[in-house]
This record gives C-alpha cells, structure tokens and sequence, in this order.
C-alpha cells in the first residue's frame, strides 16, 4: 500500500525523534567506558570523547581487587538474590490468599492499599528498624523491611482472579490441597508476570542505597550503588589515589577514572541480564493488570 506524504513525514519525524532519543542515551554511556578506559593525562584534560585514549585498565584492576568493593559486590549479590526470592515468595502467597473469599477480605485488602500512599514516616521507620529491631548495621536492615510491594502484590492477585475458577476447582476435586493449587496449577500460568516481577524487585534491590545510609555505620554492610556514592562523594577516591594506596607512585590514576569505572562495574551485571527477561516485562504486567 501506498503512504501519503503525511505519513512519510510523520514516519521520518519518528525516525528523528527515536534517533536523537537513542543518542542522548548510548553516546553518554560510551563517554562513560571512555574515560574509564582512558590514561590519566587525557582524562585530566578532558579529551575524551566516545573512544578512549591511552588505553588502559588500572582504574578496573584496583577497583577489583578493593576489599571495600569485593565486599559490596557480595553484600549486593546476597541482598538482590534472597532478598527478591522472599519478597516474591511473601508477596505470591498473599496475593493467592487475597484472592480468595473470606470474611474481612475489603478490609484487609483496604489495609493494604493504604500503605502505598501513606507510611509510618522515616523516623519512626528508622527506630524501629535499628533500635527496636536492631538490625542496623546487618543485611537484613535491606531486606525485611521491604519485603512486600503493595503494587506487585495487586497485579499478581489479580491475574489469579482472572483464572479460570474451574481450574482451581478441578484440582480440589482430584484432592490437592490449596498449597498443591498453588504451587503446580496457579504458578505455572503466572510464570510470565512472576518472572517481570522477580526482575523489577530485583532492580530494585541491587539500586539500593539509601537504607545502606540509614542502617549502616561501617563499609562491611556497603552495597555497590552506596559503594559508587561514595565513589563519587571521594570517600573511597582517598585510599585509591593517593600514592601510598599505589605499589607504584608513578601510576596515579585520576579519581575519573575511579568513577566511571565504578559506574561501569555496578551497572554491568543488570545490563547484561536485562536484554534476556525484558520480554516478560509487558507481557507479564499488562496480563495482571487486565482485572482490577
């Protein structure tokens, strides 16, 4: 079929328009590897641009062999993996629950709709967690008390809504008890939300920094996004440009260098894990979010 000269142009508009969108996105990334990549003098006086000169890899060699990232990498991985498999494990099973018919059923799910709009506030946040429950200081300060998302937690009770009620009950008659239900007739026809809800958790778990402010005093509990704060706020640039931290005194690095690299290093993991579940991602929260 032929186009119209209007949808012509609104077709190399839209050309346009993703191209320049697409810029401002990848060419910024490039100057980040760049200059991580780049020696001391060209970064110094700003002549990098999207290729690196004076090719080099100090910045990564010292920030890898770092007790201090070592230690936030581990404290990252740990908090991401548990921390999104007990969220969605919580969050699934009050989301089956939630989508049964019991006495109170408005009441509880009201509760906990409410809680997406209104907190207990950080102070009152922060005493509980460190001095009533006294995690502070610990990994589970990151874990526990963000644990059930509310959001999540609706889309996923109602896609069991939306299932068949035959099948729930064609189970019951072949004898499955309701954890039977779950785990082999309801679990597998939520596979596809389950899975974009596993990754945006998990997003947001390994983005995590700001409970690490709060709830932790000393760099053995870091997380890697706190680790790249203090990156960038020189906390840890000290140690690593200074001529004591170096076995060589000749082999300064710039505190640049330092930051992209860690830029690169913490984003690395979820870049390269987000091009194999981003399918699931539409798919799996528009089919939850069909029944209100």
């Amino acid at each position: 079929m032929k186009k119209s000269l209007s949808e012509k142009i609104f077709q190399v508009f839209d050309i346009m328009l993703m191209v320049f969108i697409m810029s401002t996105i990848i060419l910024p990334i490039m100057n980040i590897i760049s200059v991580s990549f780049s020696s001391t003098k060209a970064v110094n006086t700003n002549s990098v641009g999207l290729f690196p000169i004076g090719f080099q890899t100090v910045a990564y060699k010292k920030i890898l062999t770092d007790s201090v990232f070592l230690r936030s990498l581990i404290n990252t991985v740990f908090v991401t993996s548990v921390g999104t498999l007990l969220s969605v494990i919580v969050i699934t099973l009050a989301a089956y629950g939630l989508s049964k018919r019991f006495y109170g059923k408005k009441t509880i799910t009201y509760f906990f709709i409410v809680t997406m709009y209104f907190s207990g506030g950080l102070i009152p946040t922060y005493l509980l967690v460190s001095k009533y429950l006294n995690m502070r200081d610990t990994l589970l300060a990151y874990m526990l008390p963000y644990l059930v998302n509310v959001f999540y937690l609706i889309v996923l009770r109602s896609q069991i809504e939306s299932l068949p009620p035959s099948l729930m009950e064609s189970a019951h008659i072949d004898g499955a008890n309701e954890y039977q239900t779950l785990f082999m007739i309801v679990l597998p026809l939520l596979a596809p939300t389950i899975a974009a809800v596993s990754m945006f958790i998990a997003l947001n778990k390994w983005n995590m920094w700001f409970p690490v402010l709060l709830y932790s005093s000393k760099n053995e509990t870091w997380t890697l996004q706190y680790f790249l704060r203090a990156m960038v706020f020189d906390k840890v640039l000290a140690a690593m440009s200074n001529p004591e931290y170096n076995a060589d005194p000749s082999d300064m690095t710039s505190p640049l260098n330092f930051q992209n690299a860690s830029i690169v290093l913490v984003a690395a993991p979820i870049v390269m894990i987000y091009p194999f579940v981003q399918k699931y991602f539409v798919k799996g929260i528009i089919t939850g979010a069909v029944k209100g």
